[in-house]
């Protein structure tokens, strides 16, 4: 019997893992034949940007080049003495495939240590590359074998990079076959999005549900950063505030029970979310203000209604035909390749992986 190839997980640093998108990536590469391991870099001491290097080189750079992006960076150096400690317990084991998700987060010497344990080594950008962060993954490009963006603007962007193009994925759920019973009419959870008229999703979503009469649910998660008092709350029974993360189990239990998705892209990037993925593994359609999707192979409009959220009164007609349109299956060729199995046989090009391409 062959011995299962192993992979080292290394998830982006200094986020709230709690029921998050890493358990479900490490449990289906288990499933699939990998052995597994997963580098914890939770709960790390807190930031409190009390350095004094770092103080000073704050106040420089906001002062003199206008520039107040630093803290980002000091944050970034911080958690990364932490994560280095934690690469540095396992220094003498050996792995075959290093998956880093989020690389732009760590700094060099972390990827090179890192890079070091592996014999291949993979990093994939799942949100769009920002600029504070870009010096140090331009320094961090030598040691990856392969380096994915699901962003195509980055990857035209930034050449000098070499990214290669990669979308999201779905996961395996050994419950897929018993989600028929489609409760929801309708189903978002998702951040705020900013304090500004202009950004919050609350008004777009507000705007959007008068299409719908049946059983909704729409929860705005309100982070430390973009608090609502109740006075700037929006009084509409059908949206509800949470301050509290909402598990993937419970995001996929909501998901699976829906006849339609919300998907509000981010402004930063143009890359599909993991919802699309989800969306397509539980048959479920979807309406979403990302336009590229349409230079995707799985791109059907009886699934997928593109709108523009901000002239939502324009798609009226369009909604209302669109919700009393069926789920139309892929093509098994198509459902298949954005399966996480074919998704890291890809990033490491192993055997008979097919491509995933932009098609724009």
């Amino acid at each position: 019997m062959n011995k299962p190839k192993s992979i080292l997980v290394i998830y982006q640093p200094w986020r709230k893992f709690s029921e998050g998108l890493h358990k479900p990536l490490c449990e289906n590469l288990k499933k699939i034949g990998f052995y597994v391991e997963y580098l914890d870099i939770e709960n790390p001491p807190k930031f409190r940007n009390k350095n004094l290097k770092d103080k000073l080189l704050n106040i420089y750079y906001r002062r003199f080049k206008k520039d107040t992006s630093y803290i980002y960076t000091a944050e970034k150096n911080h958690y990364n003495k932490f994560n280095i400690k934690k690469i540095g317990e396992i220094k003498n084991k050996k792995y075959d495939y290093i998956l880093i998700i989020k690389p732009d987060e760590f700094t060099p010497k972390f990827i090179k240590k890192a890079s070091q344990l592996g014999n291949a080594t993979a990093g994939y950008i799942w949100d769009g590359i920002r600029h504070f962060f870009l010096e140090s993954l331009h320094k961090s490009r030598i040691y990856f074998d392969y380096l994915y963006s699901f962003d195509h603007n980055d990857i035209q962007k930034y050449p000098e990079l070499d990214l290669s193009f990669i979308t999201n994925y779905y996961v395996y759920d050994e419950n897929r076959e018993q989600y028929n019973s489609k409760d929801l009419d309708l189903y978002y959870i998702g951040a705020l999005g900013g304090k500004l008229p202009n950004q919050r999703r609350d008004y777009l979503l507000e705007k959007l549900l008068k299409n719908f009469e049946g059983y909704t649910e729409v929860k705005i998660h309100l982070e430390k950063h973009f608090l609502l008092s109740e006075e700037e709350k929006l009084k509409n029974p059908r949206i509800k505030y949470i301050y509290n993360y909402v598990s993937y189990h419970e995001a996929m239990e909501k998901t699976k029970s829906s006849k339609i998705v919300i998907d509000i892209r981010k402004k930063h990037h143009i890359g599909l979310s993991f919802r699309f993925f989800e969306c397509m593994y539980y048959e479920v359609k979807l309406i979403t203000d990302n336009h590229t999707v349409k230079n995707y192979d799985f791109y059907n409009p009886n699934n997928i209604l593109v709108v523009d959220f901000d002239k939502i009164e324009d798609y009226e007609n369009e909604i209302k035909k669109f919700i009393f349109l069926p789920y139309q299956k892929l093509p098994k060729e198509i459902f298949e390749k954005y399966s996480i199995k074919n998704w890291i046989k890809y990033v490491f090009r192993i055997g008979d992986f097919q491509k995933i391409e932009y098609l724009g």
